[in-house]
């Protein structure tokens, strides 16, 4: 802990030690093991070449360090990647330690996998991950580190424990929203009919942030995945007979579904023009409105009359609502001058004396270019190009997708970057040399080995005198011993 503080980027007092540390990991106590694991994961990435390339492997019975084989390989074939052993070393060491008791040694083993591992050996740390979702008090952190490792990789690595983020009632708000989360980026052809049937029972749910936001992931569903596509348009529609805030999130939902592919579902397009007087929720008014624009030649009938609709309550309306009637006035002046000529000079003449300036900006703009005149120049000439330019599809991304920051951290927890927080190096291009990190074995007590093994020998009691007296008494022994005998004789 002290070199972390002290002098975190002093790499060079790590080599001689990274070996020692390795083989001790699993003796040190728990606390300590998290801060040599998250400073050896630092170290790993300044000293080792990425694992991540394709062909990526590792032979458990290459020689150590033995380097002769490689030299003598053709210089222009593409050699394979070979993981280097004090890397190998590294993960095999901390291996064990993801059945730990302590959340916070498991969590630091899965971030070294996560950011040193190969991409087919991160799966090893699925089943701890799961498993520490049984406890409350770590729960959301580990929640926010699977969303993330299920939104970068794409490898299926928790899809066999689908079942352990079903959202459960008890559950809190932000809890379920995690759940959701992992459970959209786990989607697949192959499992997208369970999880959707699991979605609907929660478009149902109380709470209203949920049911939104498992709208919200019924449409990224929708969009990674071409197969279900109409499936869960059709299931939004349906939707669409409920409570207000799941009408407004449907319909949002929809809007950006509807970009992917128009020219297949104007049906749906009148169905929405037809619920729009029921539909109270700003965004999801400004929606349908900006639908009407967007598609009004593919309805021809319906867009005039809500434009109409809109005329008698623009000044009621919110801002977002009137900003968005102003653009279909627009639209359908250059599409439909004929049924709408009257109806735009109405509500432009509305907004011109509007209390919000966004608004009086925006009608003042609009009038001089659908409205020729000699203020108005050129640009009245591109009108048409300018308000009626195909618009790309929006990407419905995850909110949850945080790469920046090193996974585990409190940083990438907060989604920003926090005091003390070090960035995890890049891997490096060609390896440092590895002999950096070679010990001398010295061994000074070999040639004094006999001696010490003449000093184990035991010894009787009574030799407690010197050498000399030792001496003297073996002399004495000797002459009477010899006298005995010739007496006996």
């Amino acid at each position: 802990m002290a070199f972390e503080e002290v002098c975190p980027d002093r790499i060079d007092l790590i080599h001689k030690n990274y070996r020692k540390l390795c083989n001790l990991l699993v003796d040190v106590e728990e606390w300590g093991q998290v801060v040599i694991i998250s400073m050896l994961t630092r170290y790993a990435r300044t000293q080792f070449t990425s694992p991540w390339t394709e062909g990526a492997e590792f032979d458990e019975n290459k020689a150590f360090y033995d380097s002769d084989s490689e030299e003598k390989k053709d210089q222009t074939e593409a050699k394979p990647y070979i993981m280097d052993p004090d890397h190998r070393l590294l993960l095999r060491n901390t291996k064990p330690l993801l059945q730990s008791r302590n959340t916070a040694v498991v969590m630091a083993v899965a971030q070294l996998y996560w950011h040193l591992a190969p991409k087919h050996e991160v799966s090893i740390v699925t089943k701890s991950l799961v498993r520490l979702l049984r406890s409350h008090e770590v729960q959301y952190i580990v929640l926010q580190n699977i969303a993330t490792m299920s939104i970068q990789r794409k490898q299926g690595m928790f899809e066999p424990f689908i079942k352990s983020f079903y959202v459960r009632s008890t559950d809190a708000t932000h809890i379920k929203t995690l759940k959701l989360e992992i459970l959209t980026n786990l989607a697949n052809e192959a499992n997208i009919s369970t999880i959707l049937r699991e979605f609907q029972t929660y478009v149902k749910s109380q709470d209203k942030a949920f049911a939104a936001a498992t709208i919200q992931a019924i449409g990224r569903c929708a969009t990674n995945i071409s197969e279900v596509t109409d499936t869960c348009l059709n299931g939004l529609v349906l939707l669409l007979s409920n409570r207000d805030t799941v009408v407004a999130e449907s319909i949002v939902v929809i809007k950006k579904l509807l970009q992917t592919q128009p020219t297949q579902h104007g049906d749906i397009i009148k169905h929405m023009a037809k619920l729009f007087d029921s539909v109270t929720v700003p965004m999801a008014r400004a929606s349908i409105l900006w639908l009407m624009g967007e598609y009004c030649e593919k309805v021809p009938k319906i867009a005039p009359d809500v434009l109409r609709k809109m005329a008698k309550t623009f000044t009621a309306e919110e801002d977002i609502v009137k900003l968005q009637t102003v653009n279909l006035a627009a639209k359908l002046y250059l599409t439909n001058s004929k049924q709408t000529k009257l109806l735009t000079q109405y509500i432009l003449n509305l907004g011109k004396y509007d209390q919000n300036y966004d608004i009086r900006d925006r009608t003042r703009f609009i009038r001089q270019l659908i409205v020729p005149n000699e203020k108005s120049g050129a640009l009245s000439k591109y009108a048409r190009r300018i308000l009626l330019a195909p618009k790309p599809a929006p990407v419905l991304e995850s909110a949850f997708k945080r790469d920046r920051y090193q996974l585990g951290t409190l940083s990438h927890s907060l989604n920003l970057k926090a005091t003390g927080y070090q960035e995890l190096p890049d891997w490096p291009a060609v390896a440092p040399d590895h002999s950096v990190r070679n010990v001398e074995i010295v061994e000074p007590l070999r040639e004094s080995a006999p001696i010490v093994g003449k000093t184990k020998q035991p010894k009787s009691d009574d030799k407690f005198y010197s050498d000399d007296e030792d001496e003297k008494e073996e002399e004495e022994s000797d002459s009477s011993g010899s006298g005995s005998e010739d007496s006996s004789s």
